[in-house]
């Protein structure tokens, strides 16, 4: 009785754990084509081509994607709530010169980020701005550095679809087990 009693609260345990923290999935897509791509390494692509973001969370959540390009500005894709089971399209953004690298940086959170959102709209309103943009560049590596600093976050690579009749497959990755997550994405063009 008292092992079923242990067996119990220990599945309970990690019920409740798995409810508080964030799962989410994302799917990049480059080119006019949509060809899936994974997301764990430098995407190569070419000045002028278009790519899509596919963001889908297990549950109610806050999202914020940044792109930080080769001319060293801040683009503000979307930031808001997504709702939980639906996938969010962000795109077709298309990759202009000067070629280099971009870095697409993608928050995900289970509560708001009240200085983050604060540096996104002073940023709006005076995107050339210098100071704002660096400040905003700031606030994000520091999200960065301190979801890395409890761990790489557990993700893993999903079937998203294809077959083996000559279609590419679908890459999916899907981050799982924490509360908040800032996973870059390197585009080089």
């Amino acid at each position: 009785m008292k092992k079923l009693a242990v067996l119990f609260v220990f599945i309970t345990t990690a019920v409740c754990l798995q409810a508080q923290t964030l799962t989410w999935d994302i799917k990049f897509l480059k080119g006019r084509e949509r060809e899936s791509v994974p997301i764990n390494g430098q995407i190569g692509m070419e000045t002028g081509q278009e790519f899509l973001l596919a963001i889908t969370p297990a549950s109610d959540c806050f999202c914020y994607v940044l792109c930080y390009d080769s001319g060293r500005q801040i683009a503000v894709l979307f930031d808001g709530q997504l709702k939980g089971g639906s996938e969010k399209p962000l795109g077709p953004v298309k990759l202009t010169a000067p070629s280099g690298t971009e870095t697409l940086y993608v928050i995900m959170s289970r509560t708001r980020q009240i200085k983050l959102e604060g540096l996104i709209q002073a940023q709006k309103k005076n995107p050339t701005a210098r100071q704002e943009t660096n400040n905003l560049y700031r606030e994000v590596v520091s999200l960065q550095r301190t979801t890395s600093g409890l761990g790489e976050p557990a993700s893993s690579f999903i079937p998203g679809g294809g077959t083996n009749r000559g279609t590419t497959p679908d890459y999916v990755t899907r981050f799982t087990g924490k509360n908040m997550y800032v996973r870059p994405i390197i585009i080089h063009h």
